[in-house]
């Protein structure tokens, strides 16, 4: 009902076709990805909305607000600068202060975590929904994508502070860095968008992926240096995609060059080819999660 008070309350013209088209939306085969771009272009009125709500729904009964963006990156990495002045964990050694490194690469790590965390669900936080109005899944896909994206900007902005703080000098490498991510992200969602299957269909699976997702970040360089010697997860640590895709963004901001470009190259490769794979099972597999979901 929230959905249909949503569309209906929109008198322009574009609108109007938005509702016409979303009433009148229909499963089809032709599942390209001309199709895909053209569904979330037609649905922009519907997926803005859902913005604005999830937004609002997430800090509406807190009394700081949106302030929470801004506290737990800075908890976060305390936490693990607490660590290391008590001599608990030796991150080996970094070309920027402790402090600035940790709190870089948590918040770039919380950029792939985050994702794919917002896309594991989605057919479960969307079911109801989907049951209730017909619409295609690419539209709330789309609106959990660019709340992700609306969240860490506020993050990012808070690590450039502190970088400076630091007296880490920037070179025009930063431009790169917000196009360096892209890789995190579409290996984020596939991973996440191929979860959300197995929670529907194979809940066990799903549970695995959840967990090995959490114990994923210590096999990656993130609260420790990418040359730290550590024996057998060492090896683990090297043959890690993410060892690259989270070297390379951090680099670029902390040192103004290029960690590994060529791994980091087949890493992106590798990321995009497991997304286009992973979008297409997606697509294949909604039809009998939907059916598992009305049963």
């Amino acid at each position: 009902m929230l959905i249909k008070f949503i569309v209906l309350r929109v008198p322009d013209k574009n609108t109007s076709e938005q509702l016409i088209e979303w009433h009148s939306y229909k499963s089809t085969k032709n599942t390209g990805w001309y199709t895909i771009f053209k569904t979330i272009r037609n649905y922009s009125y519907f997926i803005q909305k859902l913005v604005q709500i999830s937004i609002l729904k997430e800090f509406k009964r807190s009394y700081l607000g949106l302030l929470w963006l801004f506290i737990l990156p800075v908890v976060a990495a305390l936490v693990w600068v607490c660590m290391n002045s008590a001599g608990i964990i030796n991150p080996g050694k970094t070309e920027v202060p402790y402090p600035a490194y940790v709190f870089l690469s948590t918040s770039i790590w919380g950029f792939f975590i985050e994702i794919y965390k917002n896309t594991n669900n989605i057919f479960l936080s969307g079911g109801r929904m989907k049951l209730m109005v017909r619409f295609p899944y690419e539209a709330f896909i789309a609106e959990k994508a660019i709340v992700h994206l609306l969240r860490f900007t506020i993050p990012f902005v808070i690590n450039l502070i502190v970088l400076l703080f630091f007296d880490v000098r920037f070179t025009w490498t930063i431009f790169l860095f917000p196009f360096s991510l892209f890789p995190l992200f579409i290996l984020g969602m596939a991973i996440g968008l191929l979860v959300s299957i197995f929670r529907v269909l194979l809940e066990d699976l799903a549970i695995f992926a959840d967990q090995a997702m959490g114990f994923l970040m210590f096999l990656t360089p993130v609260v420790y240096a990418p040359d730290l010697q550590l024996g057998f997860l060492g090896q683990l640590i090297r043959i890690n995609p993410l060892t690259y895709l989270i070297g390379f963004s951090r680099d670029l901001l902390t040192k103004g060059s290029f960690y590994q470009p060529v791994i980091w190259a087949g890493c992106i490769l590798f990321s995009f080819v497991f997304f286009l794979l992973t979008v297409r099972i997606f697509i294949i597999a909604e039809p009998r999660v939907i059916e598992r979901l009305i049963k």
